[in-house]
């Protein structure tokens, strides 16, 4: 289909008001006749804009308080008609009204607002004639231009300036608005569906998710399978990348979200490295340099290759020896002018400035897709249980800073978990085993592979130890301190072997598997 000149009408009905004036005033200098409901065109005229009122337009004032202003024939038929079909535009004619080829309608801010109000306010936050607006301009895109969001009229301007939107341009709009009126009933059912559960840890009786493409990307896992990057509708933000020397890939991103996630769990400088979605190196320091330094001792080996993230901004020095080593991607809340000259010459860096709400979910269910099925769970915000010590022998302060600092690691790692930890510093990792004695071993043979002494060092298991045999395997590798749920049929066992061998074991009672 051709292009469209500037629009012989337009409807306006803005919620969020942003831009809204140089709109109208573009549109009205090309001729545009402009319509606006209530609240926007007091604002237009406000500013010296002409303009139609709804009411005007269909000889019918708002009714039931403002619920019902644009839900009329009058300006559903001007909008849906198709230009091409003759009996479309005899229908006008004989109402005497013209088509209008421009919708803006930004909705009522029922996100926003929804979640502070009672349940009465919440539902007046609903928008009924703006998504009506919507769909149905979108509906008629060959036909229509249809924008919902402010930040399109800058676009939209220029392509009308440029001879009119062709048909690929006004069909973008139309998903863009489909998806938009798509993930606004995804809010409201959301939103309605947690106050229905009654409280907010139960399940929501209905959850949806609507997701917005980000970023095309080369393949997925594997060459084979085509990707692409989504978000959360409303939150698909770009991804703020310093220098993207090869383009990010589908495995990129997932020891990404993985490496920003565990760093910022640590409370002093940290550097977490991440090799096929599991931490090989993990360590926080005094100064970031010294953070990196442990991270890397932790596995060094299979740190070649790895994504590295820190919880603080990359400097120089850090950043010097780290353009040393082999690394995909570097993560980092910010980088420092010498420390961005350092990775300059690493041609095929990609760097990422990323802090924790970069990579923090929007939403407080964790959904995971299982065929045909999806699984919630939620994250309590109610504080863990306290530590408690089981054993004759307390844990001493070092061994229990190293017990906390490997808790960290195992809750971010595969089940079955074991982390070897010497204060802030990852020795030895065992994850995603079959059985709990073979994670204990595998997680000594890495730290004696890296050369870690591990007399003195401390274990960390993400789930109970059901057997006494990893008490033994750790006791005789020189561990002092074990950290684990609890939990077991044999937790007694489990503590004499500790007791026996002069170990001391704390329980948190909480289990931190991630599947």
């Amino acid at each position: 289909m051709p292009s469209m000149t500037w629009p012989a009408t337009a409807l306006l009905s803005l919620s969020d008001k942003t831009g809204a004036i140089g709109l109208a005033r573009a549109l009205a200098e090309h001729g545009t006749r402009l319509l606006a409901s209530g609240g926007t065109a007091a604002h237009l005229e406000a500013a010296g804009v002409a303009v139609t009122r709804i009411e005007q337009w269909t000889g019918s004032p708002e009714m039931l308080g403002g619920r019902v202003k644009t839900l009329h024939p009058l300006v559903h038929g001007p909008i849906l008609a198709r230009r091409s079909a003759h009996e479309d535009m005899e229908a006008l004619r004989s109402l005497g009204v013209g088509p209008i080829d421009l919708v803006a309608v930004t909705l009522y801010p029922f996100e926003q607002r929804a979640g502070g109000l009672d349940e009465a306010g919440a539902v007046e936050e609903i928008d009924i004639g703006g998504v009506a607006l919507l769909r149905a301009a979108a509906k008629n895109f060959a036909d229509v231009i249809v924008l919902h969001d402010p930040a399109q009229y800058d676009a939209a301007l220029a392509t009308l300036r440029a001879g009119g939107p062709d048909l690929p341009q006004r069909r973008e709009w139309a998903l863009a608005t489909f998806a938009r009126t798509a993930r606004y009933d995804a809010a409201i059912a959301g939103e309605l569906g947690l106050r229905a559960s009654g409280e907010e840890a139960e399940p929501p009786l209905v959850h949806v998710v609507a997701l917005e493409r980000v970023r095309r990307l080369r393949y997925g896992e594997n060459p084979h399978q085509p990707a692409a990057l989504y978000a959360a509708a409303g939150h698909a933000a770009a991804l703020d990348a310093w220098r993207e020397g090869k383009e990010l890939s589908y495995n990129n991103l997932l020891d990404v979200e993985a490496a920003v996630s565990l760093v910022w769990r640590f409370w002093q400088p940290g550097c977490v490295i991440v090799k096929h979605n599991q931490p090989c190196g993990a360590a926080c320091a005094a100064e970031l340099p010294s953070a990196y330094e442990r991270a890397l001792a932790s596995d060094a080996q299979s740190a070649y290759g790895g994504i590295v993230a820190f919880n603080r901004p990359l400097d120089g020095a850090t950043a010097a020896a780290l353009a040393g080593q082999f690394v995909e991607c570097v993560a980092a809340p910010g980088f420092s002018p010498e420390a961005e000259a350092a990775l300059e010459s690493k041609k095929n860096l990609r760097v990422l400035r990323l802090g924790l709400s970069d990579v923090a979910a929007s939403d407080l269910w964790e959904t995971r897709f299982a065929g045909r099925w999806a699984l919630l769970q939620y994250e309590p915000r109610t504080p863990a249980p306290p530590w408690k010590t089981v054993t004759r022998r307390e844990p001493s302060p070092p061994e229990l800073e190293a017990m906390r600092f490997g808790w960290e690691v195992v809750a971010a790692s595969r089940s079955n978990a074991i982390a070897l930890t010497r204060g802030t510093a990852l020795i030895g990792l065992g994850s995603g085993q079959t059985s709990r004695v073979d994670a204990v071993d595998v997680a000594l043979m890495k730290a004696r592979r890296a050369g870690h002494d591990l007399a003195g060092v401390a274990l960390a298991s993400d789930g109970f130890l059901p057997f006494a045999d990893n008490v033994e395997h750790a006791a005789a590798a020189g561990i002092a301190a074990i950290v684990q749920p609890g939990g077991s049929m044999r937790d007694a066992e489990v503590v004499s072997a500790c007791d026996q061998h002069g170990l001391a074991m704390v329980f948190t009672d909480r289990r931190v598997f991630r599947h």
